[in-house]
C-alpha cells in the first residue's frame, strides 16, 4: 500500500468496558475491516485514537489481536495520554472526549477520502466494494444508514465463531433490531412503525418547509451520523474537522452536517445494501430508544455534564441562514485544532 492510501478510517476508544465487551466489539470491528479491505483490494489506512488509556487495563495494541495479513490496510493507534485529558474543561466527568478524539486522527490522516465512524460498527461487504470501485466525488458529503443489531455476545456464536467476521456479519444482517434512516428510526419487525415514522417525517418536513423553522429540514441525515461521516480530506480540512466542544459528544456530529448544508455541499445518502451495522450495547451506555435513553441522559443530568441540545443546533442553524449561504471557509475550530503541534505517541501496527 502507498504512503497515500485511498481511505482513511478513524475511530476513537479506549480499553475501559463502555457498553459492555467492547474489546470484542473492538476486535470484529478490526477482523472485519481487514478482510474487507483485503477483499476488495481498497488501501485504507485505519486510525484509532486511544484517548486517556486506563493506567490499570491493557493498551489497546496489547489487548487486541491484530490480522497479519496487511497487504490493503495499515493500522495506526494515536494516543492522548491522561496529562492532555485533564486539561480539558469536565474530564473528571467524561472519560473521552469522541469529536476532539476524532479530529486528532482526521488531522493526522493521509487517506485522500476520511471515513469518521465508531468502533463497534461493521461495514456491509457493499458498501466497502462500493468504496473500493473508487468513485468518491471529492465536493460531496457521504452518509449511509445503520441498523442495529441483536448482541451477539448473548448468543451461541460467542462460543464458536469469536473471530470470525464473516459470521458475525452474517449474524447482525439477520439479527437486525432497528433500522435509522435519514427519515427516523424504526423497529425492524414493525410496518406500522416504519410507516408512522416514514409519514410522520414528510409530515414535519412540509410543516418547517411552509415556517422555515427548521432551515435544514430534510436535507441532512442526522441519524447516527457519528457513525459514518465521509468525506474528502480537503472538506473536512476546510471544516477543520468537528466542532471541539467540550462536552458530551451528543449532536456535535450533527453540526458539522448543518454546517455543510449551508455551505452548500450537497449529500448523498448511500442506499441499502450500503449500510452500517451496530452491535446492540448496554442499557444506558450510548443511545438506545426508550429506557436506553432514559438511562443515558439521567446519568448527564446526575453528573452535570453539558451537552448540546437539538435546539441549540436549530439556534445555529437559523443564525448561518440570516448569514445567507457561506461563501468563505467555515472552521470551527482554533487553528491547532486535532491536537495539531503536539507531539502524540504513536504505534503502528
Amino acid at each position: 500500500m502507498s504512503d497515500s492510501p485511498y481511505l482513511s478510517i478513524v475511530a476513537v476508544s479506549r480499553n475501559d468496558g463502555h457498553g459492555g465487551h467492547l474489546l470484542e466489539r473492538m476486535q470484529y470491528f478490526i477482523n472485519s475491516l481487514y478482510e474487507q479491505c483485503n477483499r476488495y483490494h481498497l488501501d485504507t489506512e485505519l486510525i484509532i485514537v486511544e484517548w486517556n488509556p486506563p493506567e490499570d487495563k491493557k493498551r489497546l495494541f496489547e489487548a487486541l489481536q491484530w490480522p497479519r495479513d496487511t497487504v490493503f490496510l495499515k493500522t495506526k493507534i494515536i494516543v492522548v495520554p491522561h496529562e492532555m485529558h485533564i486539561t480539558f474543561e469536565h474530564s473528571d466527568r467524561l472519560p473521552l472526549f469522541q469529536m476532539i478524539g476524532k479530529n486528532v486522527g482526521i488531522r493526522r490522516a493521509k487517506g485522500e477520502f476520511i471515513l469518521a465512524t465508531n468502533i463497534d460498527i461493521l461495514f456491509s461487504n457493499e458498501l466497502m466494494e462500493y468504496l473500493a470501485q473508487k468513485k468518491l466525488r471529492k465536493d460531496v458529503l457521504y452518509r449511509a444508514d445503520r441498523a442495529d443489531s441483536a448482541s451477539p455476545f448473548n448468543s451461541w456464536l460467542q462460543y464458536f465463531f469469536k473471530q470470525s467476521s464473516a459470521v458475525i456479519l452474517d449474524f447482525c444482517k439477520i439479527n437486525v433490531i432497528r433500522v435509522n434512516k435519514k427519515y427516523g428510526t424504526y423497529a425492524a419487525d414493525s410496518i406500522m412503525d416504519h410507516l408512522k415514522v416514514y409519514v410522520g417525517y414528510h409530515i414535519q418536513k412540509l410543516k418547517y418547509q411552509y415556517t422555515g423553522r427548521i432551515p435544514f429540514y430534510g436535507a441532512i441525515h442526522a441519524n447516527g451520523c457519528g457513525d459514518f461521516t465521509l468525506m474528502s480530506r480537503s472538506l473536512w480540512m476546510k471544516f477543520c474537522g468537528y466542532p471541539e466542544l467540550q462536552m458530551f459528544s451528543w449532536n456535535i456530529d450533527s453540526v458539522l452536517l448543518i454546517a455543510a448544508y449551508h455551505f452548500g455541499i450537497k449529500e448523498i445518502d448511500l442506499r441499502p445494501p450500503k449500510n452500517t451495522f451496530h452491535m446492540e450495547h448496554g442499557s444506558g451506555s450510548g443511545w438506545t430508544p426508550g429506557k436506553g435513553e432514559e438511562l443515558l441522559f439521567k446519568r448527564i443530568e446526575e453528573q452535570k455534564i453539558p451537552v448540546l441540545s437539538w435546539e441549540d443546533c436549530i439556534s445555529i442553524s437559523r443564525m448561518w441562514k440570516r448569514v445567507g449561504k457561506l461563501k468563505h471557509d467555515v472552521c470551527f475550530n482554533e487553528p491547532d485544532w486535532g491536537l495539531e503541534g503536539y507531539e502524540l505517541e504513536e504505534k503502528i501496527i
